[in-house]
């Protein structure tokens, strides 16, 4: 049972290591974890100045054996913002759903590119034996009603999973998408878990021992992070 993981950033990301690196800080921790095989993609959106911007991202994906895509979406902004950013995110979360279901993969990981995963969450996220399954990250404050009878022997709750840190079996991911709902208000996190409920009768189950850690552990608004968010455009 091959697993990928995946993940998609743009440049304005690469202003702070943490913010682009984290989800590769653990990864040769995270190989020994799985025996089975683990392989590491990133689908990186770039405008004109092309993989420039990339560098360090690319040699640490060089140094475990990881692979990347690129893709571009003119829609003529010049900066990210709030209201321009989740197509382009799920665009880009769309085609680690495809690099997946291309090769020969069990699950498919997605973390945000500045999440830092415990090292075993594969074995324990996999142990879980349902498709789609997250791992706990304080920063979004999500909780739901405890799944005891399920899930005797570890912390487990029904919940809404952060798109930063959630896996998908193959089962789901072969036949589910990443959107996001202007007129319901919903961005893709809700948005998937929406759909695995109402299209595949799937709820959600995230073990709350498998803890990642979010940088910036709060979160505000992408204009109020710091990041210089400029898009230079051809």
């Amino acid at each position: 049972m091959r697993v990928l993981v995946g993940t998609t950033l743009a440049a304005y990301v690469m202003d702070n290591e943490f913010t682009w690196s984290s989800w590769l800080r653990r990864a040769e921790k995270m190989r020994e974890s799985w025996p089975d095989g683990v392989d590491f993609f990133a689908a990186i959106e770039v405008d004109a100045r092309g993989l420039e911007p990339f560098a360090p991202l690319l040699e640490r994906l060089r140094e475990v054996n990881g692979s990347w895509w690129t893709f571009s979406l003119d829609d003529g902004r010049t900066e990210v913002t709030t209201a321009n950013r989740l197509r382009h995110i799920t665009m880009g979360q769309n085609l680690v759903t495809d690099r997946a279901c291309e090769g020969d993969y069990s699950h498919l990981l997605f973390l945000a590119a500045d999440l830092l995963p415990q090292e075993d969450t594969i074995p324990k996220l996999v142990e879980m034996d349902h498709p789609i399954v997250g791992g706990e990250c304080s920063t979004y404050c999500l909780t739901g009603p405890w799944q005891r009878e399920r899930y005797p022997n570890y912390p487990v709750e029904e919940h809404m999973a952060t798109a930063a840190y959630v896996m998908l079996r193959r089962d789901l991911f072969r036949f589910i998408r990443w959107r996001w709902d202007r007129d319901a208000g919903m961005s893709d996190d809700p948005c998937l878990y929406y759909d695995a409920q109402r299209y595949h009768g799937l709820l959600t189950y995230v073990r709350k021992d498998v803890v990642g850690r979010h940088f910036p552990e709060a979160i505000p608004a992408i204009e109020l992070r710091g990041h210089d968010c400029s898009v230079v455009r051809r």
